[in-house]
């Protein structure tokens, strides 16, 4: 009895290391195989962010190296800064010559000239369609596009592709008779302005201050005047500042 209990627990031990062997051998395949996985996406990384480099480069005309030392200078003080720079001019401040300090201004000049034309383009067909869709309505621009056409005119003045007597007047919709008196004066003047709306809830709210304060509906529908809903970071700028504000476009 004895012997046979040392021979069952003998061959159990044989069966059990005889079961155990391929179960080994399969962890150890599946752990080559995640490590081969794991090395081949840490050697893909490079690829990819190479892959970006060149994207973004590309995009700002720039070479992945200059691209490469944009990214290291935010790495610095200029990176904490809270009004961060594009590309062109950050390399173009801390350019390390004159004739580099040169050609990146040539390069954020020809990029600014071509949004400046775009963005008046894009004005001049937006009033073209907006008439032709609504012939009997005053067109209000919407809080994003009249941040780009402020953004667009006033690069167009640099540039010098407007005239410069533009005004941009920002307004209260209630309670501010001055804003009215302002508007009124200016456009028996003939000057072409951007009214930008603080605190109104509505396209229609805009028109029917347009209609009141008389406005001629052909000038906004032509563009020498447009009436826009104020940015709301404008909005709150001017938040409790006695208004109108007119300002040189």
């Amino acid at each position: 009895m004895h012997r046979h209990q040392i021979r069952r627990v003998i061959l159990g031990i044989g069966i059990a290391a005889t079961v155990s062997l391929p179960a080994a051998a399969q962890n150890q395949t599946t752990m080559l195989k995640r490590a081969e996985t794991t090395d081949q996406a840490t050697q893909s990384c490079p690829t990819r962010e190479t892959a970006i480099a060149k994207q973004r480069a590309k995009q700002w005309d720039l070479s992945v190296n200059e691209w490469e030392r944009y990214k290291t200078l935010l790495q610095g003080i200029d990176g904490y800064r809270s009004d961060k720079l594009d590309p062109l001019t950050e390399l173009g401040i801390r350019a390390r010559s004159s004739a580099e300090r040169r050609r990146y201004a040539r390069k954020l000049a020809r990029l600014e000239h071509d949004r400046a034309q775009r963005i008046m383009a894009f004005q001049k067909t937006y009033d073209q369609v907006f008439s032709q869709l609504y012939p009997q309505q005053t067109p209000v621009n919407a809080d994003g596009m009249t941040q780009a056409l402020m953004s667009g005119s006033q690069a167009a003045a640099k540039l010098g592709l407007d005239s410069g007597t533009r005004k941009a007047v920002f307004v209260r919709l209630h309670d501010c008779s001055a804003c009215r008196a302002q508007v009124k004066q200016l456009a028996a003047a003939d000057t072409p302005m951007d009214i930008f709306v603080i605190d109104a809830d509505s396209d229609d709210a805009i028109r029917s201050w347009a209609m009141a304060v008389g406005l001629d509906p052909k000038r906004v529908r032509g563009g020498t005047i447009t009436l826009n809903h104020a940015p709301s970071a404008v909005a709150q700028q001017l938040a409790g500042e006695p208004l109108p504000r007119v300002v040189n476009r």
